[in-house]
C-alpha cells in the first residue's frame, strides 16, 4: 500500500517502514472501510506510539474493531464499557487464566482506541482522562464480580445483621479517584467491608477474612503479568496504616483510625476518595466519618503547617538533579498544579461545599474570586496543567510505560514533539518550559507560604527562658531585649501561666503552637502603657481555650487576626472575657470589618 510518509519526523520513519511492511504482508487493511480514513491517519499514530502498532500486529482483529461501529468518532460512556466488556470477558466459573487474559485484552484494545483519538486529534485532554478513569472502574468492577462469585460459592455469601447482601467497597485514590487518570498509571485503591459477622455457606468465614482475600485475589487479576500483560498496577499503601497496616479494614475500624491516627496528608489524600465497587453504602460513610475528617467546618488555620511542611518537601525533591525532566514531580509539574488546588480545598472546602469535588478541573474554576487564586492564576494553572498531562499522556502511549521524563534522544524528541503538534523539539521544549516556569511561580506564591518569619532572636530567646526555670535576672533581661517596659511584672503573669498546669495539659502540637505565639504576643503589646494588662487578658484567652489548639494555630497563621486580638483586649476586660468564654468569637476577628465599621 502506498502509505503517506512526508508528515513523518525522517527519524521515524525507518521504525514506522517496518511496521508497514508488516502488515502489508498479512493483507494490509482488510476488513477496514474504505471510509474510514484509516490510510491517513495510521502512520501518524504508529509513529508516535509502538504500543498501538504493535497491539494492532499482534491482533488481527484490532483494526476491523477499532473501524467498526464508530468507535473513534465518539467518546465512550460508561455503558458503553460495560456492554463491551460484557462480550468480551468470560463469565466467572470458568478457567481463571482465560479470565484474566480477556480482561487484559479489553484493556488494550480500549487503551489503543483512546490513544488513536488522543494522537489523531479525534478527542480533547478532558475526554481523554474521562475515558482511561472510566475503562479503569469497569476493569476493577469485572474483577469484584468475578472474585466475589468464586467466594460466594465456596463460602457462602455475606450478609449483614438486617440480612441485606454486603459488599466489598473499592475507593479510588488519586487521579483515578477524581476521574483523571492517566494513559499507563497504578491505581491507588482502598478496600473496606461494611460490618463484622459471617458468610453463611458451608464453609463459613469471618467477613473479615472473606473480604481480606477477596481484596487479595482483586489485586491479583489486575496486577498479576500472564501473556497478555498485566491490567493495572495496584498500589494499596494509603490504606489505614499502609505496608504495616491490614489490607482490608472494617467501616468502625476506619472511622476510628481516622479519628485517632489521620494525619494532614491523609486528609489531602482523601479529598480524592470515590466508590468504584459498593458505593451504595459510601454515601453514608462520606458524610459521617470521610467528610467530617477532610473538610473542617470553619477556616482551617490548623492544616497550614502541614501543607507548609508538604510544600516544602516538595520544594526540597524538585531540586534534585535527576527530577529536573520529570513532567510530574519535577519543578512547575503536575504535582504543584494538584499540590495547589487540593491545599485550597482542604482550607476552604468546609465553608464552600462546591469545593468537596474530587476533580481537580471542576474545583480549580472555584477557587477564583475567594482572595485564593486570581483570574490569570485560574486560567493559566488550567491552561499548564491540560498541557502538561497531555504531554504525560503522549509519552506513556508511546510504550504504554510508566514514565513522566521528558526524552534526551533525538527519536524520543522528535516522536514527543510530533506527538505535541510541534515543528520540531526546541519549539515544545519552549512550551515545556514556559508552563512549568508559571506553575513554578503560583507555586511559590501560595497563600499560606512561606511561614512568618520568627519575630526575632530576642523573642525566641526570651520564650525559652521564660516557660524554664532560671535566674530570674537573665529572663528580665530577655524581656527588655523584647522592648518591653515592666518586664518583673510580665515575668510574673508568664510564671503564672507556666505553674498553672496549662503547658502539662498541651500535647506536643499545641506546645509547639504555643511556643510560636507567644514571642510574637510579647512583641505585639511592647511599648503599651498596660502591658502587663493586656497580657494578662491575652494568656487568659489563651488558658480557656486550651483544648482548642487549632485557635493557637489560627492565631499563629494569621497576622491581622492576632493583630485585632491583641487590639481587642487592650481596649476591654470585658470583650477579652467574652471572647474566653466563647472562642467561636475567634472565628470573627478574621473579619476585616470588625474595626472599620459599624455592626
Amino acid at each position: 500500500m502506498n502509505w503517506k510518509l512526508a508528515s513523518i519526523p525522517s527519524v521515524l520513519r525507518p521504525a514506522l517502514e517496518e511496521r508497514l511492511a508488516r502488515l502489508d504482508e498479512r493483507g494490509g487493511l482488510a476488513g477496514v472501510p474504505d471510509e474510514s480514513g484509516v490510510a491517513d491517519a495510521l502512520p501518524l499514530v504508529w509513529a508516535c506510539s509502538d504500543f498501538v502498532a504493535d497491539a494492532c500486529l499482534r491482533d488481527r482483529e484490532l483494526l476491523p474493531w477499532l473501524f467498526a461501529g464508530r468507535r473513534l468518532d465518539t467518546p465512550q460512556g460508561l455503558a458503553d464499557f460495560e456492554r463491551d466488556l460484557e462480550s468480551a470477558v468470560v463469565p466467572s466459573g470458568t478457567d481463571d487464566a482465560a479470565f484474566m487474559d480477556a480482561l487484559r485484552r479489553f484493556r488494550r484494545r480500549h487503551l489503543v482506541r483512546i490513544a488513536w483519538r488522543d494522537l489523531a486529534g479525534l478527542a480533547d485532554v478532558d475526554t481523554v482522562l474521562r475515558e482511561l478513569s472510566l475503562l479503569a472502574d469497569v476493569c476493577i468492577r469485572a474483577a469484584c464480580r468475578y472474585a466475589g462469585a468464586a467466594l460466594t460459592a465456596r463460602h457462602g455469601a455475606p450478609r449483614g445483621s438486617d440480612g441485606a447482601p454486603l459488599d466489598l467497597l473499592v475507593l479510588a485514590m488519586g487521579k483515578l479517584g477524581g476521574g483523571e487518570l492517566n494513559f499507563s498509571s497504578d491505581i491507588d485503591l482502598v478496600f473496606l467491608f461494611p460490618e463484622h459477622g459471617e458468610t453463611g455457606g458451608a464453609r463459613p468465614l469471618e467477613h473479615e477474612e472473606y473480604f481480606a482475600r477477596l481484596g487479595r485475589r482483586v489485586a491479583q487479576l489486575l496486577g498479576s503479568v500472564t501473556a497478555e500483560g498485566f491490567v493495572y498496577r495496584v498500589d494499596l499503601r494509603l490504606r489505614p496504616f499502609g505496608d504495616s497496616g491490614p489490607a482490608i479494614v472494617s467501616f468502625d475500624a476506619f472511622e476510628d483510625y481516622l479519628q485517632q491516627h489521620g494525619r494532614d496528608w491523609e486528609r489531602y489524600a482523601y479529598v480524592k476518595a470515590r466508590p468504584v465497587v459498593g458505593g451504595e453504602r459510601f454515601d453514608e460513610l462520606y458524610r459521617n466519618v470521610l467528610r467530617p475528617f477532610v473538610y473542617r467546618r470553619y477556616l482551617d488555620f490548623s492544616v497550614f503547617e502541614s501543607l507548609r511542611e508538604m510544600k516544602e518537601l516538595i520544594s526540597r525533591e524538585v531540586e534534585r538533579r535527576e527530577l529536573q525532566g520529570n513532567v510530574k514531580l519535577g519543578p512547575g509539574g503536575i504535582r504543584e498544579i494538584e499540590f495547589i488546588v487540593q491545599a485550597y480545598q482542604l482550607i476552604r472546602g468546609g465553608g464552600d461545599p462546591r469545593l468537596q469535588t474530587r476533580s481537580l478541573l471542576t474545583a480549580l474554576p472555584l477557587l477564583e474570586g475567594k482572595k485564593l487564586l486570581s483570574a490569570t492564576a485560574v486560567e493559566e494553572l488550567g491552561d499548564s496543567y491540560r498541557f502538561l498531562r497531555r504531554v504525560e499522556n503522549r509519552l506513556q502511549e508511546r510504550n504504554d510505560e510508566q514514565t513522566h521524563e521528558l526524552p534526551q534522544d533525538e527519536a524520543g524528541r522528535a516522536r514527543l514533539a510530533f506527538a505535541m503538534g510541534e515543528p520540531g523539539w526546541p519549539d515544545l521544549e519552549s512550551q515545556v518550559a514556559r508552563h512549568r516556569e508559571r506553575v513554578s511561580g503560583h507555586f511559590r506564591r501560595l497563600l499560606f507560604g512561606p511561614a512568618e518569619p520568627a519575630v526575632s532572636a530576642d523573642a525566641v530567646r526570651a520564650l525559652e527562658t521564660i516557660l524554664e526555670p532560671g535566674p530570674d535576672e537573665s529572663r528580665l533581661e530577655s524581656l527588655r531585649g523584647v522592648g518591653l517596659h515592666d518586664p518583673a511584672a510580665i515575668l510574673e503573669r508568664l510564671d503564672l501561666l507556666r505553674d498553672s498546669g496549662y503547658l502539662r495539659r498541651l500535647d506536643e502540637t499545641g506546645r509547639r503552637r504555643l511556643q510560636t505565639l507567644l514571642p510574637r504576643l510579647l512583641q505585639a503589646i511592647s511599648g503599651d502603657d498596660h502591658e502587663a494588662i493586656v497580657l494578662s487578658r491575652l494568656l487568659h484567652v489563651i488558658v480557656r481555650i486550651a483544648g482548642r489548639t487549632v485557635y493557637l494555630a489560627l492565631l499563629n497563621e494569621n497576622k491581622a487576626a492576632r493583630q485585632r486580638l491583641v487590639e481587642l483586649c487592650t481596649q476591654s476586660q470585658f470583650l477579652a472575657d467574652q471572647v474566653a468564654a466563647f472562642p467561636l468569637l475567634l472565628d470573627e476577628l478574621l473579619d476585616e470589618r470588625l474595626f472599620e465599621s459599624t455592626p
